[in-house]
């Protein structure tokens, strides 16, 4: 296993088309930093989930994940005796930690490039937890729109097809929950982890039934 996630994150450092991602959006979030905003004030609209965040969770998706289907690289990895759940969990053992960064980064850019134009807007000693808790639940919610580009990418098998209905579906679930819209409490938090739970459970059934 340890082998197998170690192959996973050499790959995801040379894959050429996520160090593309990572570029862009570390670019795009330099551009966005350029605005009339304070740093605290552009950290609460990073927050909210966009057509943005559906795209690039589901473009890093297509990259890291789905293409390996078309390449045929989980078929062979079976064939040479790897168990499918040891394939399937050392990917996402390094699929998340990836994500993570690629979510992180934009905030954090965003958000120090409009405090050193404008400043930070907020006292940090007022407002340091809530900056957390927000943080945490940002993490979280994006994981969860992971967590359907996943179910997406085992159910299609295709990166052309699992962007298209990656995307309309993040989106438009994003859409009906307005997840920044209502209080954020611990049954919130509770209900996002068992819809992560549900989405990460079906997608690992369908990877160890589905041909490769």
């Amino acid at each position: 296993m340890r082998k197998l996630i170690k192959a996973e994150f050499y790959k995801l450092e040379k894959l050429p088309s996520v160090r593309m991602i990572f570029l862009f959006t570390c670019m795009a979030a330099m551009l966005r930093g350029f605005s009339p905003y304070p740093g605290y004030q552009m950290y609460i609209i990073a927050l909210v989930p966009e057509l943005f965040d559906a795209v690039l969770i589901s473009v890093f998706t297509a990259a890291f994940l789905c293409a390996e289907f078309s390449n045929r690289t989980f078929g062979n990895a079976v064939l040479s005796g790897v168990s499918r759940q040891n394939i399937f969990f050392a990917k996402l053992a390094v699929y998340f930690p990836g994500l993570l960064v690629l979510v992180l980064l934009p905030l954090a850019v965003s958000v120090c490039a409009a405090t050193i134009r404008n400043g930070f807007g907020a006292d940090w000693n007022v407002i340091v937890w809530d900056i957390i808790e927000k943080l945490l639940f940002y993490i979280l919610y994006r994981f969860f729109m992971a967590s359907l580009a996943i179910f997406a990418a085992t159910l299609i098998q295709n990166s052309i097809g699992m962007l298209g209905t990656g995307v309309a579906g993040i989106y438009l679930i994003t859409l009906i929950k307005k997840p920044m819209e209502h209080p954020l409490t611990q049954i919130t938090l509770l209900f996002t982890m068992i819809e992560i739970s549900i989405f990460i459970s079906l997608s690992t059934f369908i990877f160890a039934k589905r041909e490769l």
